[in-house]
């Protein structure tokens, strides 16, 4: 799986640096099992490591560092492609105390916890039928009961 290598490469190049990051949407649910392949990959990192990593994956940016607007506020990010694989690096606050190292292929890459993910998604327009598989996968882990 190419974008299970890519992962891989940004996770040890990322882990390797002075920031807190997380892996977010489908990529998140790969990590965790959950029968899914991602076309993309989602790095949430603070504002100011949005733009540490402009100058860290210069070489593989395809739309420079832009601001966009979510629900009246201003975020920061910029896209890059790696062996085929897009990426987006964007700024989202969140608490690294609230995320769970989970083990893919070696390398440690931080998500939200799989409970957390599956309440994103039973509220997330288009994405519905994602339910079901982190239910299973929930199921699977010994954390969910029916």
């Amino acid at each position: 799986m190419k974008v299970g290598k890519v992962l891989v490469f940004l996770a040890n190049k990322l882990n390797g640096l002075d920031i807190e990051w997380l892996l977010g949407a489908s990529g998140a649910l790969m990590v965790w099992g959950v029968d899914v392949e991602p076309q993309d990959l989602d790095i949430f990192v603070s504002k100011n490591d949005v733009k540490k990593l402009r100058s860290v994956f210069e070489k593989y940016i395809t739309n420079p560092l832009h601001e966009f607007d979510e629900r009246g506020k201003n975020f920061l990010e910029f896209q890059m492609r790696i062996d085929g694989v897009d990426i987006e690096i964007l700024e989202l606050d969140f608490n690294p105390l609230d995320l769970v190292k989970v083990d893919f292929m070696g390398v440690q890459v931080p998500v939200n916890p799989l409970e957390r993910e599956l309440e994103y998604y039973k509220n997330r327009v288009g994405k519905k039928d994602r339910v079901p598989l982190i239910e299973k996968r929930l199921k699977e882990l010994g954390k969910l009961v029916s």
